[in-house]
C-alpha cells in the first residue's frame, strides 16, 4: 500500500489530541476576534433573561474553530454539549433521539449540517422553531405520529460551504457567523500557547517558522507542531528553533511551498 505524504493527512482531527490543546473559555480562544465579541454579547444577554442562547450558524473552511467555539459556547452558558454530525443523522429516529434526550438550555452541535438528508432537515426546522418533535410508533398499517414538546435548546450547525444550507434551514439560524483564516502572527500565539500544554520548549522564531507553513489554520499548526516536537526530541535536545523547525518541516514535505 502507497503511504499518504504527511501533508495530506494535515486537516483530519486528531480527537485524541485535540481535547488537550482545545480552549474551553473565551479568554483563552486565540483569533476571530470580532466572531468572538458578538457571541459573547450574546452569551451575556441570554444568561440575563434567563434564557437559552439562539441557534448559531459558524462557517469557515476545516480547523478554524468551529467545534471548539461549539465547546465554549455550552461551558459559557453552563450547559450541556451533544455533539453530531449531518451524515450520521440517517433516520428521523436518531433525530428524535438527540432532541429528545436534551436538556432545558443544552447545545446540540450539529457539523457539517449541509449534508442534512431533506427529510431530517424538515424535521430539525420543527424542532428549532416550535421545540416540538414528531415520533413515528409501531409501523405498517398501526403507525401513528406523536408530537411531543422539547426543552428550549440550542442548535449550533457548522459547514464548509453555507451555499448548500438550504433557505429554511438557514432561516432558522438568527446568529449567522462567518469563520476566517488566521494569519501568521496569530498562529505563533496559538503555537506558543500548545507548546506550552505539551511541555514543549520553543523559541519564538521556531513557533513563527510552524505558523507560516499552517495555511492559516489552527488545526494544522497544531498537528504540525506535535510532528515537530517529535523530530526536536529525537534528533536534537526537544527544544525548537527556527533551524530546527526548518529541518523537521522540510523532512514532513511542508515547504516554503505551504506558507500564506
Amino acid at each position: 500500500m502507497r503511504e499518504q505524504p504527511v501533508s495530506s493527512t494535515l486537516n483530519k482531527p486528531d480527537g485524541a489530541h485535540e481535547l488537550t490543546l482545545r480552549p474551553s473559555l473565551f479568554s483563552e480562544f486565540i483569533g476571530q476576534a470580532h466572531v468572538k465579541e458578538r457571541l459573547e454579547i450574546a452569551v451575556v444577554a441570554a444568561k440575563q433573561r434567563g434564557e437559552a442562547l439562539a441557534h448559531i450558524l459558524l462557517n469557515g473552511p476545516p480547523g478554524i474553530g468551529k467545534s471548539t467555539l461549539a465547546c465554549v459556547l455550552a461551558k459559557a452558558m453552563g450547559v450541556n454539549l451533544n455533539s453530531t454530525s449531518g451524515p450520521t443523522i440517517e433516520k428521523e429516529g436518531d433525530l428524535a433521539g438527540l432532541l429528545t434526550n436534551l436538556e432545558e438550555g443544552d447545545v446540540l452541535f450539529i457539523d457539517e449540517i449541509h449534508r442534512l438528508r431533506k427529510t431530517i432537515e424538515k424535521d430539525l426546522v420543527l424542532a428549532m422553531e416550535d421545540f416540538k418533535v414528531d415520533i413515528i410508533l409501531d409501523e405498517g398499517a398501526n403507525a401513528r405520529s406523536v408530537r411531543l414538546n422539547l426543552p428550549r435548546f440550542t442548535l449550533i450547525g457548522a459547514t464548509t460551504r453555507s451555499g448548500l444550507v438550504t433557505a429554511p434551514l438557514l432561516k432558522r439560524f438568527p446568529i449567522c457567523e462567518r469563520l476566517d483564516y488566521y494569519h501568521v502572527e496569530l498562529l505563533q500565539i496559538i503555537i506558543v500557547r500548545s507548546a506550552r500544554l505539551l511541555n514543549v520548549e520553543i523559541e519564538e522564531a521556531g513557533a513563527r517558522e510552524i505558523a507560516g507553513r499552517s495555511r492559516g489554520t489552527p488545526r494544522i499548526a497544531n498537528d504540525l507542531l506535535r510532528r515537530v516536537r517529535d523530530y526536536a526530541q529525537v534528533r536534537h535536545d526537544g527544544r525548537i528553533t527556527a533551524e530546527i523547525a526548518d529541518k523537521a518541516l522540510a523532512m514532513l514535505e511542508m515547504g516554503d511551498g505551504g506558507r500564506l
